[in-house]
């Protein structure tokens, strides 16, 4: 699941980097990737195992 952040990730710094968007887009996207890695880790079973424990 946070694989699915990279992009994001990559797009906000590319932006930044090039100055079309300040730095609140790159506080926003780190903001969402830790709340996708807490949303993660307090699911039942989802640390990375395959079926039920």
């Amino acid at each position: 699941m946070i694989v699915c952040c990279i992009p994001m990730l990559a797009i906000a710094g590319l932006l930044f980097l090039t100055g079309v968007a300040g730095s609140g887009i790159i506080f926003s996207a780190l903001l969402c990737t830790a709340m996708m890695a807490a949303m993660m880790f307090a699911m039942p079973g989802g640390h990375g195992g395959h079926g039920p424990k």
